[in-house]
């Protein structure tokens, strides 16, 4: 058997601060990679999509071990694409802003700690899905979340602290939109679909969401008094969101979502503008290999 062989693809726009140490980081995974037994290729992305073009690139040229994704669930993103329904396992330095499916996976969020977990995990499958045919892994979603991640998006700061800046103002001027989820009329704050449980940052909108049961948590919240606020950030970022007067879910395999105007979605926590007001939702069972 030759010796294990990782590609690590680094983007060093994730998170806060992975762009200002990359050659730390690249130093560190070419040692681990030394100390067990492995070679390790590291590529650089240099814009918005060129991870899935890299993997498209490099995913023949030999027999990886894995396809390592350095930065947040929004690189995950862009290296598992090419991965579903592949023998190519992802794996996870989880170096982002939010890191929604590390989080949810138990992947330590500390470099040292998520490369031991690397190299002495093992390959397990889980659940992707797909929103008008763009994989997602983690959420997404359309209404509030989606809108504070266009808002997000456009900022020069990453991070918690910038999240709930942007989200908090955006709160006030909000306002819910209508939809049709499967033929039901509904007016919505925000329409979550979790394959994972939380957004990221720990924000758990599905707290009982599981990778690997074939289904996706729906979470509609609907419209609620803006003194309520509070109290579901609360049970957002404590894991106790649940069925309430304003919050309900369903566990299904497939959604349609049917919008007056095209929306703003989110997949993963990137925004994005459809072009159409018919949006399909559902989940592909055991999809993806990764490694945990």
């Amino acid at each position: 058997m030759g010796q294990p062989s990782y590609l690590f693809i680094l983007n060093p726009n994730s998170g806060t601060s992975i762009g200002k140490r990359t050659e730390v980081i690249k130093q560190r995974i070419e040692y681990f990679a030394k100390q067990n037994g492995s070679r390790a290729t590291i590529l650089f992305t240099q814009e918005r999509a060129h991870a899935t073009e890299l993997v498209t690139e490099n995913l023949s040229r030999e027999k990886w071990t894995a396809i390592v994704a350095v930065g947040g669930d929004g690189t995950v993103n862009e290296i598992a694409r090419p991965l579903v329904n592949s023998e190519t396992p992802v794996g996870i330095l989880p170096l982002g802003s939010g890191n929604g499916l590390a989080r949810h996976l138990g992947i330590p969020l500390n470099l040292e700690a998520s490369l031991k977990r690397l190299f002495a995990g093992t390959v397990t499958t889980i659940d992707s899905a797909e929103i008008n045919g763009i994989p997602f892994f983690c959420t997404a979603g359309m209404g509030f979340d989606a809108y504070v991640g266009h808002l997000f998006s456009q900022q020069n700061q990453r991070g918690l602290a910038t999240y709930i800046n942007v989200s908090f103002q955006a709160y006030w001027s909000y306002k819910p939109q209508a939809f049709r989820l499967n033929g039901s009329e509904t007016q919505a704050f925000s329409l979550s679909f979790a394959n994972a449980g939380q957004f990221g940052n720990n924000a758990w909108v599905a707290p009982q969401a599981s990778l690997q049961d074939g289904l996706l948590d729906i979470c509609t919240i609907r419209p609620f008094p803006k003194w309520y606020g509070t109290s579901l950030g609360y049970q957002l970022f404590t894991k106790q969101l649940k069925a309430s007067r304003y919050i309900s879910y369903q566990s299904l395999k497939e959604a349609l979502v049917e919008t007056d105007t095209p929306p703003m979605i989110h997949y993963d926590g990137e925004p994005f503008q459809l072009d159409t007001t018919r949006i399909e939702v559902k989940i592909k069972p055991q999809s993806l290999q990764i490694i945990l």
